[in-house]
């Protein structure tokens, strides 16, 4: 396989793979009543806490106005909340809610439940082949990233 084709696999990989994770997780997003982006807003919030717009922006990958456009949706539903720095009122510190924080705790465990569940059909050799092509990509796009 050449280089390209290679390159191209790996590609097509991750786009199916993301496909069907979404596709596994539509349930339980119609269920919460959010949409992929706003979960991902609530991922990043609950994996970092209170952040920077342009912070939270850059770790998504998004625009800040993209991803104004989604707090506003989500300070509606009272899942975040705007803070604004007393010493300089441009500053806004974006959190979540309490009553967010035990959503992204249960929503988290039924993701676990049902990825381990998946697990369960491979074998420990298939899972520990996965974990190692997973964290040797991870490691080549990681070390890649100041480069670009």
């Amino acid at each position: 396989m050449s280089e390209f084709e290679s390159s191209s696999k790996i590609i097509d990989l991750i786009r199916n793979l993301n496909k069907s994770m979404r596709h596994r997780f539509h349930d339980f997003m119609q269920d919460s009543g959010l949409t992929f982006p706003q979960l991902s807003v609530i991922s990043t919030l609950t994996k970092n806490g209170e952040l920077k717009v342009s912070v939270l922006s850059n770790k998504m990958g998004l625009s800040d106005s993209t991803v104004s456009g989604i707090l506003d949706r989500l300070e509606q539903k009272n899942i975040i909340r705007r803070e604004r720095n007393q010493d300089d009122r441009r500053v806004v510190k974006i959190d979540l809610t309490e009553g967010s924080r035990k959503f992204c705790k249960d929503f988290h465990k039924r993701k676990e439940e049902h990825f381990s569940n998946l697990l369960k059909r491979l074998s420990e050799q298939e899972i520990k082949d996965i974990i190692k092509g997973l964290e040797t990509l991870n490691s080549v796009l990681s070390n890649d990233e100041h480069h670009i």
